[in-house]
Formats: C-alpha cells, sequence, structure tokens
C-alpha cells in the first residue's frame, strides 16, 4: 500500500440530469500519479444522497454535511493516468445544485483520511519550463464525421513536451463513442481526459474515456498528454471515428411529448436513434405497466422495456419487439432483444429500459445513453421474458372481471405488433373490439355473450391470423396458448 500523501488527482464534477426536487451527478477523478489503491473520498454538500441510488461507489459514512465514500469491487484500484467515476442521484436545495467541496482523499485501510492537495486540470503535469507554445495546428478530420482537431504544444523542455489535441464538432448531430487516429514520432508516456488503445511505431489510436464518449454538436472536447523528447513534428494524418446521433443522449429536461422527426406506428427494419434510461422493472410505478403484461421474473427482466409517448401509439406498441444496440454494442457486443412492456410517458423518443436490459447495452453509471432500435420479428424459437416461444403462438390472456356482460381480452407473443382484433359472429359478420390505454380488447355492446369465440387478429402489416374457440367472457379460464402466429417477414 502505497502513501497517499501528495497523490495528484484531478477532479470533476457535472450535472447529468436534472428534474423538480432532485439529479443526478457525476463525479471524476483522475488518477495523474502512480498506482491508487484501497481509497476513499470525502467531500463536503448539502444535498442528501439517496444509498440505494449511488454507482461507483458506497457511503461508508455521513456527518452533517460530509460524506466518506469507498469504491465497489471494480475499482478498488486506480491506475496512473486512469480514471472512475461516481455517480449519484441527489435532492436540491431550495431548488439549487450544490457541487461538492472540500474533496479529500483517504485511505481505507487504515480508516485515515489524508488531506491532500487535489489538482486543477490545468495544473496536472509539472510545467519544467515555460516556452510558448506553437499556433495550433488545425485540421479538419477524415472519414464522414464533421469535426475539426487541433494540437497545441503546451511546453517544450527539450528532453519532454506537454501538449493538447482538441476535437470541435462542427456538425448539428452529437458524436459518440469517437476514437482519433493519428501519425505522431514522439513517444506519449502519459495521457488525460482519454486513453491510448494503440501505437504502432508512432501510429496512435487514442479513445474516449467513460465520461466523454460523447461530443455534443458544436463542442470542442480537449484531452492532453505528456511525452518524451522535443516536438519536430506535430500529429498528422487525423482519422476520426465514431457515430452520429440526431437525439442528444443528455438534454436539459426529459420531460417532451412532441417529436416532429419520428412517426409513431413503427415500421420494420427501419433504424431508429433515441436516448436509453433505465427503471427497476421489477417494481413498475403503478402496478403492471401500461400493457397490463405480468411482472417478468428476476432472471427475465433483461428482456422488458419501456417505449417513448411517441412510438407508444396508443398502446399499439404493446408486446413489440426492438433490437437494440448502445455503447457497449459499438464496442462489438451483439445487439439484444426486448420487448416493450409499458410507456415511457414523459419521453418523445428512445426508451426507459429495465435496469437489467440496460447493463446489456451500457454501463449502469452512465445512467443515460445513445442508442440505435429497430423493430424486429423474433424467430420462432425466440423465448420471451414470459417463458413462451414466438413459435408456440398468440398467447390470449384472461381479463380479471370479464362476464358475460364484459367480453374483453389481451394478446401477448405476437410476433409483430397487434393493429385490430375482431370477433367474428355466426353470421360471418366482424365486430371490432376496441383498444384501450392499457392494452385490452373489449368488446361494445352485443351483450350478453356466452361461451367461446372466434377472433380475427391482424398485425400492422395486414397479416391475419384467426383464433377460435377463446373465451373472453370469463375471467377463471386460464391464458390460452393458441399456437396460431402470425408469418416471419
Amino acid at each position: 500500500m502505497q502513501s497517499l500523501t501528495n497523490q495528484p488527482i484531478r477532479t470533476s464534477f457535472t450535472v447529468q440530469t436534472e428534474w423538480d426536487l432532485g439529479f443526478t451527478g457525476r463525479l471524476d477523478l483522475t488518477n495523474m500519479g502512480e498506482l491508487l489503491a484501497d481509497w476513499t473520498i470525502e467531500f463536503e454538500s448539502q444535498f442528501e444522497i439517496t444509498p440505494e441510488e449511488i454507482w461507483g461507489a458506497e457511503i461508508v459514512s455521513r456527518s452533517g454535511n460530509i460524506y466518506t465514500l469507498k469504491p465497489v469491487d471494480y475499482n478498488q484500484t486506480i491506475d496512473s493516468q486512469q480514471s472512475t467515476s461516481i455517480i449519484f442521484n441527489a435532492n436540491k436545495i431550495n431548488g439549487k445544485i450544490f457541487e461538492p467541496q472540500e474533496i479529500r482523499l483517504g485511505d481505507f485501510e487504515s480508516n485515515k483520511l489524508e488531506v491532500i492537495p487535489i489538482e486543477d486540470s490545468s495544473n496536472s503535469n509539472p510545467v519544467v519550463e515555460n516556452i510558448p507554445a506553437n499556433p495550433e495546428l488545425t485540421t479538419e478530420a477524415t472519414n464522414d464525421l464533421p469535426a475539426d482537431v487541433s494540437f497545441s504544444l503546451i511546453n517544450d523542455w527539450g528532453s519532454g513536451f506537454q501538449g493538447s489535441i482538441s476535437i470541435t464538432n462542427t456538425s448539428n448531430s452529437n458524436i459518440d463513442t469517437w476514437s482519433l487516429e493519428f501519425d505522431f514520432p514522439n513517444q506519449i508516456t502519459n495521457i488525460w481526459d482519454a486513453a491510448i488503445k494503440q501505437n504502432q511505431n508512432g501510429s496512435y489510436v487514442i479513445s474516449h474515456n467513460a465520461w466523454n464518449r460523447e461530443i455534443a454538436a458544436g463542442e470542442t472536447l480537449t484531452f492532453g498528454f505528456t511525452g518524451n523528447d522535443s516536438v519536430t513534428t506535430d500529429p498528422q494524418n487525423y482519422e476520426l471515428d465514431g457515430f452520429t446521433f440526431a437525439s442528444p443522449s443528455i438534454d436539459e429536461s426529459i420531460y417532451t411529448y412532441e417529436n416532429p422527426d419520428l412517426t409513431p406506428e413503427l415500421e420494420l427494419n427501419q433504424p431508429y436513434q433515441g436516448r436509453a434510461t433505465f427503471f427497476d422493472a421489477a417494481n413498475p410505478a403503478g402496478g403492471l405497466g401500461n400493457s397490463g403484461f405480468d411482472v417478468p421474473t428476476q432472471d427475465q427482466l433483461h428482456k422488458v422495456v419501456a417505449i417513448n409517448n411517441i412510438q407508444w401509439n396508443g398502446s399499439e406498441a404493446s408486446g413489440a419487439f426492438l433490437e437494440v444496440s448502445g455503447p457497449k454494442q459499438r464496442d462489438g457486443a451483439a445487439p439484444i432483444i426486448v420487448q416493450v412492456t409499458d410507456q415511457l410517458a414523459e419521453r418523445a423518443d428512445g426508451m426507459d429500459m429495465s435496469a437489467e436490459a440496460f447493463t446489456k447495452v451500457a454501463d449502469s453509471a452512465d445512467g443515460i445513453v445513445n442508442i440505435n432500435y429497430q423493430l424486429v420479428g423474433p424467430a420462432d424459437d425466440y423465448v420471451t421474458a414470459y417463458g413462451y416461444r414466438i413459435g408456440d403462438g398468440i398467447v390470449v390472456e384472461t381479463i380479471d372481471g370479464t362476464s358475460p356482460y364484459y367480453a374483453a381480452t389481451r394478446l401477448n407473443n405476437h410476433r409483430y405488433p397487434i393493429e385490430s382484433v375482431e370477433l367474428i359472429e355466426a353470421d360471418g359478420d366482424l365486430v371490432e373490439l376496441q383498444r384501450e390505454s392499457d392494452n385490452r380488447f373489449v368488446i361494445e355492446g352485443n351483450y350478453p355473450l356466452n361461451g367461446v369465440q372466434d377472433l380475427l387478429v391482424t398485425d400492422i402489416f395486414g397479416q391475419q391470423v384467426r383464433l377460435d374457440d377463446i373465451d373472453i367472457t370469463n375471467s377463471s379460464v386460464p391464458d390460452t396458448v393458441t399456437g396460431e402466429q402470425f408469418a416471419l417477414i
């Protein structure tokens, strides 16, 4: 265990999102010294952190306005030039957000907090000699991402140097999961606010850290570094890779109800972009969620999401299957398939994912991320969160309270979203069941209705299946697995 005295640590605090009474804050810690192990962090603030709503650390104690935090398993050590983040939800004080103050680093094993200077980013590396910086060299990045890249030589003392590179997003979209390639003959020995992914004989690949994956439209991101020898040639041949998103992952407010770029009805294999957040799907607010489906078992919660208020489309999206990709997929993971079981009423893009689904596309500490998604039709062998194979056919769920004077049903396990459900009368006439806001289909009139009935079900693509001998007036009958399914388009 090394001494923590004079350990150079850089910190930054940002507000990721906020609402009327609270906010989500992010405290980033960057180790500019040697390996740091078994650390604690202490700070003072008036806000109150909910112990169950902190990620990247645990609350050891709170005395008045002073918090003491310790790391969790994955960040008990912070390597030199590496960073970790602490994310938490907290309350506002009289409608205002207060930043952490008097930040101090400590030694957890000895249970002793040693007050040390927390270095500002502008002083994170020693200045050996104050040599005027070279003029910035600004170059338009190649590839399809519209950005300007500039290099600044901050100090050069002959045997070494300090420099920085800035990336300016010149587009109207956000750049996400960026990496920058360039050629540079000098060896870079230390880097902050970015990570060296590759260096092959001076051909560098530099990538984002967890907290600066995204470069907002018009924003400039800067990372710094030190290296060996005097700089005689600036970095050359910039290539910027990444993904662009018209829907920003971070916004001043998530409460939006209009989106002119999004049509209500889902289209097959149409790519969509939006933001993803997460919620506790095991305990949904208001009961089962707007689709009315049962809460899945704990091991199946990673398969459900709530979709935005536009594409919810009056519950037509209930039961739809979406293929979703996030930061982990942009780093090489396979996309996941989830089912829409609820409405995200306060947002007009993206989705609210179960916490378990969110961890398959991003880290929980990210809180809110950019995602790609599209409507898909699962294969027959796909097993849903409710234990049925798609090949088992549409499942007709029994509704509590049904009787010969109140006929209603709800459908699940359908390959594509449902457009309509109709009752087939004895003479062949069709009576359309009315779709309710909780995804139930109800007959208006034609009572009393006794015995089993035949239903005609149509998906949003016009495909039809007939479900015979369905009892929609008896709440005591079990759910019916029909064996009938829409064809795979």
